[in-house]
């Protein structure tokens, strides 16, 4: 029979299909929804059973946490291990407010350390103007603090000055048994925090502070001390040999000095002061600390000390003292500090050659390599050049002039200072030489000297002297080596100085100025005005004699003072302000002698504008303004203390440069150089100009108004200027004569100024002075350096005559 067409045979699906149209496979797929049909129920079953009972249970679990009765504020927790928050008292506020910490200003005072050594001298109105100087003299170089305690009874003025005796404190207690706890008590006060140890002596006590000041550097500050060289009784110190105080047993008296002061009962200071501190810390006077032992020498008749001054060396218990003591007078204690200081000087001599001697000897145990023992044995060996660059320079020297001192200098006369050392560095060696050889020799004349100074060592010397042979009669050249090694390095202090300070900067324009003028308002505004700089620019307009002044329609500055008007009015809420003083200068025949005192006059006339506080800098229209310049003037000028001069870096004529001009001028030995010969950039204080004009007034007078300018170009200032040997007059001439501050003069390399054409004018008519011809010569030499470089100026000579050929 044959198949039908509708019949399907697949596995456990087969049957026949009546009804055509309708898929096959549809049997097979009801056949497997029946045969899992259960799995489906159930799957379905619990999805839906999840979906309803599910949130029931997170809901009774959020009440199951806690419930809260509605007549009740106690929160019932079923479950001890759950978190809650307990919202009762919230917020709170913090009970004490947090302290900001304020730190001080060093970190010794943060870390509790302190100097070591004070010391308090005893003394009267009688002797202060002799013994108490004599001990200030004598002492104060070499301890860290000296107070003078002078009895000052019925309010009488001491008859010293300040200037001999710094650090005096008078008591008006005429007591004198209770002056040493007078002292104390103001130590306690004032120093207690501040020194590690104590010395109290009287001013009839010669101290050997130098001794001392070992002493107290080996004792453990730990350590009670009440020590002396002279014990009184088994207990008690005496203050006239000296009593040494650790800071502990001050602490210790404080609390009983009204006991102490109660208990004062004796006629002596000494046993006072000994039961002070045995009733305080009940420590006996000591004669030794940690080893190191304390002695005095008491002088008990005139003859002894005269004795001691000439053969100070048989007297061993004179050599080993601590203090001497009584002094009759000043001069008794300066024949007792020279004796000391004559032993001393010998005792480190000795030192010095016992360490010369060990040097030599150990240096043949090193390797081969470094056996090389430097002259003077134990000295620094000194700088070695990792280039050619570095290499140190030796000058040649006669006993008249310096040769090649600088790139700029072939011979110049020898300065003071300089004539004053060759010529000591000169009698040392004649004198050497002439010992050594039994003086046989005697000096003829220098044929040849050299110097060289090297940062790492000091200065040496190389000599070539000619002797004649008194014995041969003949001459006979010897070639010394002098070396003159850097003493100790000290800190210098100076006080303290901060870059917040406002700058006043002063700005003289001549007619001829006025571009360079406006150049330097439009840097102003950028780098002052517009970063907020503390400063303030006052523009000094100089008028020739006939230019249109004040009011005038043809003003020469009215553009200018029209700018520094808008520049003030549009940064008036920062306080920024443009100031201007007009001034017009007087025809002259002293040309160059009015444009050097020219600056006398504008600052005369604008300080006046200013509180003596104020910081003041010269400016020149040429300068660029840069804010790290603004920030050394800051920093390097300290009133009643520094004057600051800066080296500019100078451009050099561009019409003369083979290189392309830059708007900012860059530090370049292509284009300028650092002018050694500007003293015009200057900066100080207004109190220190006035301080130092007054003095000056007799030599430069002092102008108040324009009419009277006329006086700085006399002939009789002239004539002034010759007699006291100032052929360049300046503000800074007149600084390095008549002021208390040191001036400070350095390469700055902020400070920069473009070329500025010299036009050199000595005179007019038939008036020549000394003075103007200086003036003249140094403003040809400016010029000259200024133009351009040795190799610049080279190439175009070298032009020049292949021009001509």
């Amino acid at each position: 029979m044959s198949a039908s067409p509708y019949s399907v045979v697949a596995g456990r699906c087969r049957g026949t299909v009546h009804t055509p149209g309708v898929r096959i496979n549809m049997l097979c797929s009801s056949a497997r929804l029946r045969q899992n049909f259960y799995l489906i129920i159930g799957v379905t079953i619990g999805l839906l059973f999840s979906l309803i009972v599910g949130p029931l249970l997170e809901t009774g679990c959020l009440f199951s946490i806690s419930t809260i009765d509605s007549d009740s504020s106690l929160i019932i927790v079923n479950d001890e291990y759950e978190p809650h928050i307990n919202l009762a008292g919230k917020p709170q506020r913090a009970q004490k407010i947090p302290q900001t910490l304020l730190r001080p200003r060093y970190y010794s005072t943060e870390l509790g350390i302190r100097e070591k050594l004070f010391v308090g001298i005893l003394a009267n109105q009688a002797s202060v103007d002799g013994l108490a100087v004599a001990v200030n003299k004598t002492v104060t170089h070499w301890v860290d603090k000296t107070i003078f305690f002078v009895d000052a009874a019925g309010g009488h003025k001491l008859n010293v000055t300040l200037m001999k005796i710094p650090g005096i404190v008078g008591f008006t207690d005429s007591r004198s048994v209770l002056k040493p706890f007078h002292m104390v008590k103001y130590i306690a006060d004032n120093y207690l925090d501040e020194y590690e140890f104590f010395m109290l002596i009287k001013d009839s006590t010669y101290l050997n502070a130098d001794k001392l000041m070992n002493i107290v550097k080996r004792v453990s500050v730990s350590e009670d001390v009440y020590a002396s060289g002279t014990v009184i009784g088994t207990n008690y110190c005496s203050l006239d040999a000296g009593i040494l105080l650790s800071n502990s047993v001050i602490r210790k008296m404080i609390p009983n000095v009204d006991w102490c002061v109660r208990n004062a009962f004796s006629t002596s200071d000494d046993d006072n002061f000994g039961r002070c501190v045995l009733h305080s810390i009940n420590l006996p006077c000591q004669t030794s600390i940690q080893g190191q032992s304390i002695s005095s020498y008491h002088l008990w008749e005139a003859k002894d000390l005269i004795n001691l001054l000439n053969q100070p060396q048989q007297q061993e218990s004179f050599n080993r003292a601590l203090t001497v003591y009584p002094m009759s007078n000043a001069e008794t204690m300066y024949k007792t500090h020279l004796v000391f200081c004559k032993m001393n000087l010998e005792k480190s001599n000795m030192e010095i050659e016992a360490l010369r001697r060990s040097i030599v000897t150990e240096s043949s145990l090193e390797p081969p390599n470094f056996r090389k023992v430097n002259w003077p044995v134990g000295s620094q060996s000194g700088s070695t050049p990792s280039t050619r660059f570095d290499v140190l320079k030796w000058e040649h020297f006669t006993e008249t002039h310096l040769y090649l001192d600088s790139r700029i200098s072939n011979i110049r006369p020898l300065n003071e200072a300089e004539n004053t050392d060759i010529r000591n560095v000169l009698n040392t060696s004649i004198e050497y030489l002439e010992s050594k050889y039994s003086n046989n020799l005697k000096f003829d004349h220098l044929v040849n000297g050299y110097k060289r100074f090297d940062p790492s060592r000091g200065l040496d010397y190389i000599l070539d002297l000619t002797f004649k042979d008194i014995v041969g009669n003949r001459l006979i050249q010897k070639r010394v080596e002098v070396s003159k090694l850097l003493g100790k390095v000290e800190m210098l202090s100076v006080p303290y100085v901060t870059e917040n300070t406002r700058v006043h900067i002063l700005l003289p324009v001549r007619t001829n100025e006025r571009e360079d003028a406006f150049r330097f308002l439009r840097q102003y505004k950028q780098i002052c005005i517009d970063k907020k700089e503390k400063t303030m620019l006052m523009l000094v307009l100089l008028y020739d004699a006939n230019a249109p002044g004040k009011g005038a329609v043809d003003d020469v500055f009215k553009q200018l003072k029209d700018e520094a008007t808008s520049l003030s009015n549009a940064h008036k809420k920062d306080g920024t302000k443009v100031a201007w003083l007009s001034v017009r200068i007087p025809n002259t025949k002293l040309l160059a002698l009015r444009d050097a005192l020219l600056d006398f006059a504008v600052i005369d006339l604008a300080i006046k504008k200013f509180p003596p506080d104020a910081l003041m800098m010269l400016a020149r229209p040429k300068m660029e303004v840069r804010q790290d310049y603004l920030n050394r003037v800051r920093m390097n000028t300290i009133m009643e203390w520094q004057i600051f001069s800066a080296l500019p870096f100078s451009e050099y004529d561009p019409n003369l440069m083979t290189y392309p001009r830059q708007a900012t001028l860059d530090v370049n030995k292509y284009y300028g150089h650092f002018d050694p010969f500007d003293y015009d950039h200057l900066s100080f204080y207004a109190k220190d100009y006035v301080t130092s004009r007054k003095r000056a007034e007799l030599l430069i007078p002092i102008i108040r108004a324009d009419r009277d300018i006329h006086r700085l170009v006399s002939e009789s200032t002239s004539h002034s200027l010759k007699a006291v040997n100032m052929t360049n007059p300046s503000v800074y001439s007149m600084f390095v004569a008549y002021s208390d501050c040191h001036i400070f003069r350095a390469v700055e390399s902020g400070l920069r100024l473009h070329h500025k054409q010299r036009h050199c004018e000595m005179y007019e008519g038939n008036i020549v002075d000394h003075t103007s011809a200086a003036l003249y010569g140094n403003c040809i030499r400016s010029r000259n350096r200024n133009a351009g470089s040795k190799g610049q100026l080279a190439r175009l000579v070298l032009e020049y005559q292949n021009q001509l050929k």
